[in-house]
């Protein structure tokens, strides 16, 4: 008599084991965001600002890339911040994000809502 598993044991359980992980992994894993742009990123954290300021915030996006974010009760103080979108190709636009958490371009930019397909009520980018 000999105590222990065989090699064929143990590699069966190690099997069996990944199988399961890999049906439990999408469940309780986030989706990956590898694809999430930084348009996508900029809009998401313009909407946090909006709404821990609880105010109105205008997020102005220059066909260059160039971006600025500016607060409603703050338009004379300057920029709340500024940066570039590296590889944006889209006309300029202005987005105006309430408190609340909604989002619509102004007037002047709504040519570019096709261009640009924001969801309103999540200021997430939807797919074209």
């Amino acid at each position: 008599m000999r105590s222990g598993f065989t090699l064929l044991e143990v590699l069966v359980v190690l099997i069996l084991i990944g199988m399961a992980a890999g049906l439990v992994a999408p469940a309780v894993l986030p989706p990956d965001r590898a694809e999430e742009s930084s348009l996508t990123a900029l809009i998401g954290s313009a909407r946090d600002a909006a709404v821990r300021r609880g105010e109105v915030v205008y997020l102005h996006i220059a066909s260059t890339g160039q971006w600025h974010l500016r607060g409603a009760a703050s338009l004379r103080r300057g920029a709340l911040a500024e940066g570039r979108l590296t590889g944006f190709q889209g006309p300029a636009a202005t987005l105006v994000l309430s408190p609340i958490g909604t989002c619509a371009f102004d007037v002047r930019s709504a040519r570019v809502a096709d261009a640009i397909p924001v969801d309103p009520l999540t200021c997430e980018l939807r797919s074209p």
